[in-house]
């Protein structure tokens, strides 16, 4: 990740997603307060920083290995710490981010992490959930990440509506590549290996090409099938 993620074609499209996504309803935000929960290797936060604006970035991570590149980026408000037990105060931040990380928690670690990250959520703050869609896609690259579980829309909605959140925007992302993508993650069931890996310039210009034009269309309508799904949600 900390080798591709600011280069490689799904990361850059995934983020301009995102940007679309979250769009318009940053703009009722001011001196906006950031969590990024799950944060890797700190880019999204930086990246977020850059594109909205943030007056302040937090983050948390679960792995003690993440830390040699917070270290390397130069980031020092972030903690070790799970999903489901948030080190900070209720009412903290104005926009909690979670790229990619509720599907690798049991059922009851998740809807602890959501209730937690409710709870560190100013009233009126902001949510964005970013998940792997539909179980059935299981394949390879799963194993390699230790998927628990590949969220439907619907099943991700329910899951944030019931903490304490109003839906602002939902829908499937990664649709225009949906077809191809599911044919080689069917074929691919056995193994353990990840998909994040080199791309060659044509190939990330041409599937980062696809994932851009479908941000630009995911601002106006939304996707009824995709290999993500995503959420921009409201603490009520």
């Amino acid at each position: 990740m900390f080798e591709l993620e600011e280069r490689l074609w799904w990361y850059d499209g995934m983020r301009a997603v995102t940007a679309s996504m979250l769009g318009d309803s940053m703009k009722s935000l001011k001196n906006i307060r950031l969590l990024d929960v799950g944060c890797g290797t700190g880019f999204s936060m930086m990246w977020l920083r850059e594109r909205f604006g943030t007056s302040s970035e937090f983050g948390v991570d679960s792995s003690e290995h993440a830390a040699e590149f917070w270290r390397k980026r130069g980031l020092k408000t972030i903690a070790i710490a799970g999903a489901d037990a948030l080190p900070f105060p209720a009412g903290e931040f104005d926009l909690v981010t979670c790229f990619d990380v509720v599907y690798q928690l049991e059922t009851q670690t998740a809807g602890e992490a959501l209730a937690e990250m409710s709870r560190v959520l100013k009233r009126g703050g902001l949510l964005f959930i970013r998940e792997p869609a539909y179980d059935w896609l299981r394949g390879s690259h799963d194993v390699a990440v230790a998927t628990r579980h590949r969220y439907t829309l619907g099943e991700l909605r329910r899951l944030i509506e019931s903490h304490g959140f109003a839906i602002r925007r939902s829908s499937y992302a990664n649709t225009l590549l949906f077809p191809a993508a599911a044919a080689h993650r069917l074929l691919s069931r056995s193994g353990d290996s990840s998909d994040v890996r080199e791309a060659s310039d044509f190939m990330n210009r041409a599937l980062g090409a696809a994932l851009k034009l479908e941000a630009r269309l995911i601002g106006h309508v939304s996707f009824p099938f995709g290999l993500s799904v995503v959420v921009v949600a409201q603490k009520s």
